[in-house]
């Protein structure tokens, strides 16, 4: 390999920036170090121009062959090794690379050149992360805000080769902050395609440029585990991602990923029990879509959750067990989940399209329906499916569930002040105000007005 500072070979041109780029060949990625050597077709390397510096590296060039049969493992760490101490590019020429576990450093950028084209494949029983950040595992677990950083993953495949790796397997297994992965595939591991954790810190010193990690054109399948198993950098950013049939869950968000945003992704298979766990607070999904058939679509946990816009998919399942579109379950602290906004469209949930369950309040959850209810073997509809919901949602929380349902008594509509339902009698309102309510009196219903001083006045009873 021809070093920053030597004097290139007479035989051997320059290769220009436009030739490199049209000849196939590797050229400077945006987002990394500037590249000091090009590559060509045959894995030789001309002198980089001048006042470049050398911060690529070729894993061909150090004896990686990428045939499916020999174990690569050296020579990729090798290059991964020689780039370590400046930073720069590690490039992956097409070819399945047979590998065991590869450490990854901070400012540590793999390229591959395709999903379709460079693969890197576990070694049979290997048992391990095809990819891990340097550390892992002593960090794991423990909050810090140390580990990997400035690194990047792109265009490439992670193949689990998970019948040849029963006792576990991961694609990618990361405890890093400030990070990208771009156009990566992550699929056929016995455990999860992706983890990422990392710690709770809210501001790094300079010369970081903060925690987020930056996820697009993820796809994770086909994993036992799994697809996205997301715990940390916090405020992180998910884009035109696709998790589906997988063991696990398409998508979990846990732990530290609190803030996190998640645009255009996309959930779905037979094999998920729940598209999108949101187990983290303050997530935000915007135009997302979960797609299920039996389980869940949208599990929800903790505080300040947003679903907005997207859609959730059933295909009115018929058992056994429910299927139900969005979902509110009990968080890790009392009080859990309170403050969710949900607007969207629900379709097909055959058991029912909102499950209020652990719902805490001061919620807004409006939702399009359209539920015909799950059928039978014979196509008739199951008595009681297609239900706009299930549970009891808090006082405090505003709900609009309208459309076609198979039980139309159960569309839920109720807007405070204005729709009102049967409760007991409230507490009394501030000074100088009045409290409308509903109440049942000799089994008729009242609509009364409440004074301050506790006085109850019956404006209408129910004929």
């Amino acid at each position: 390999m021809v070093r920053s500072g030597s004097d290139p070979s007479p035989t051997t041109p320059v290769v220009s920036r436009r030739a490199a780029l049209t000849g196939g060949v590797l050229a400077a990625a945006s987002g990394a170090a500037a590249v000091g050597v090009v590559v060509n077709r045959d894995h030789e390397t001309s002198a980089p121009p001048a006042g470049t510096s050398d911060t690529a590296f070729n894993v061909r060039d150090f004896g990686a062959v990428g045939d499916g049969d020999a174990d690569d493992t050296a020579k990729i760490q090798a290059a991964i090794d020689a780039a370590r101490e400046t930073g720069g590019i590690v490039f992956l020429p097409p070819g399945t690379y047979l590998t065991r576990r590869l450490t990854l450093y901070s400012r540590i950028h793999l390229r591959g050149a395709g999903g379709d084209a460079t693969v890197l494949k576990l070694f049979p029983g290997a048992n391990s992360a095809i990819i891990e950040s340097d550390g892992f595992s002593k960090l794991t677990g423990t909050a810090s805000d140390g580990g990997t950083t400035m690194f990047s993953i792109r265009d490439l495949t992670l193949d689990g080769n998970k019948s040849r790796n029963a006792d576990g397997g991961f694609g990618l297994r990361l405890y890093s902050y400030g990070y990208e992965i771009s156009d990566v595939i992550a699929y056929n591991c016995k455990n999860d395609g992706i983890f990422s954790e990392w710690g709770t810190s809210s501001a790094l010193p300079p010369p970081s440029h903060q925690m987020e990690a930056r996820l697009s054109g993820i796809r994770s399948h086909e994993n036992d585990g799994h697809g996205v198993n997301f715990a940390g950098p916090h405020d992180s950013m998910f884009l035109n991602c696709l998790a589906f049939q997988n063991r696990g869950t398409g998508f979990r968000m846990s732990a530290n990923s609190a803030g996190s945003l998640m645009v255009n992704c996309h959930a779905w298979g037979m094999e998920q029990n729940i598209s999108f766990d949101l187990a983290a607070g303050h997530l935000s999904c915007m135009n997302c879509y979960a797609d299920l058939n039996g389980g869940v679509g949208v599990r929800i946990s903790r505080n300040g959750v947003k679903w907005i816009g997207g859609m959730v998919l059933g295909y009115n399942y018929a058992g056994p067990g429910d299927e139900i579109g969005i979902q509110f379950v009990a968080g890790p602290k009392r009080g859990e989940p309170t403050g969710s906004i949900i607007d969207t469209k629900i379709v097909n949930c055959g058991t029912a399209a909102v499950d209020f369950g652990a719902e805490q309040g001061a919620s807004s959850v409006r939702a399009n329906l359209s539920l015909p209810g799950a059928k039978d073997k014979q196509g008739k509809v199951i008595p009681g499916s297609g239900r706009g919901w299930i549970g009891t949602p808090a006082a405090t929380t505003q709900v609009e569930l309208f459309g076609g349902v198979g039980d139309t008594g159960k569309n839920l509509v109720i807007r405070p002040a204005f729709d009102l339902r049967v409760q007991a009698t409230p507490p009394p309102p501030d000074a100088d105000t009045v409290r409308i309510f509903v109440r049942k009196e000799g089994g008729k219903t009242q609509v009364c007005a409440l004074f301050p001083g506790g006085a109850v006045q019956v404006m209408a009873t129910e004929p």
